[in-house]
């Protein structure tokens, strides 16, 4: 399913419910029931912030700790509570190093990166942009902000902005080679 849509089917009924209660007539009832649900989400935080610290206080509790992030609907649900034990920037971090060789084959570098809270805005370089069509390198961006969005579906915003990179041509006729100088009892031999 993927963290992303985890994190949208985790988040998605409780936004029903929201909207349901502002189309309530009755504005006591609907806050009310939206302090009741707003309760109900902070004792479910507070118990499973308490589950991850007493699986951290246990032999082996990282380990099991890295497979539940793994899980996609945990991880979902840590991330609506603002419980995932791997902050932001570091989910970023580890998806853009994903990508990198994976770039780098289509002649892609990731030149800068900023992250501003939960936005970011990245700068693409395309080398040899010539050979990019506007739907290629617009695929390029979806698949970036696909894979920063899986990684961190927290993100309020991801700008993307593609480059045309600075390629630097050495014409082969200028490469020359020098050959180490022989010692004179080398060549005398």
């Amino acid at each position: 399913m993927g963290t992303v849509k985890a994190f949208a089917a985790t988040k998605r009924p409780i936004e029903e419910v929201v909207s349901a209660l502002d189309a309530l007539a009755d504005p006591e009832a609907a806050d009310a029931a939206r302090l009741l649900v707003q309760r109900v989400l902070e004792l479910h935080g507070l118990a499973l912030s308490r589950m991850l610290e007493t699986i951290a206080e246990h032999p082996g509790g990282a380990l099991l700790t890295a497979r539940l992030i793994d899980d996609e609907r945990v991880s979902g649900v840590l991330l609506l509570h603002g419980l995932h034990p791997v902050d932001f920037e570091t989910r970023v971090r580890v998806a853009l190093d994903r990508l990198h060789a994976h770039l780098g084959v289509q002649g892609v570098a990731i030149q800068s990166v900023a992250i501003e809270g939960d936005k970011l805005t990245l700068k693409v370089g395309l080398s040899d942009a010539g050979r990019y069509d506007s739907g290629s390198a617009n695929a390029i961006g979806r698949e970036i902000r696909e894979a920063l969005m899986e990684a961190a579906p927290d993100a309020s915003s991801v700008e993307i902005e593609l480059v045309a990179a600075q390629v630097f041509r050495v014409p082969v006729s200028s490469i020359t080679t020098k050959r180490p100088a022989r010692d004179s009892a080398d060549a005398s031999q």
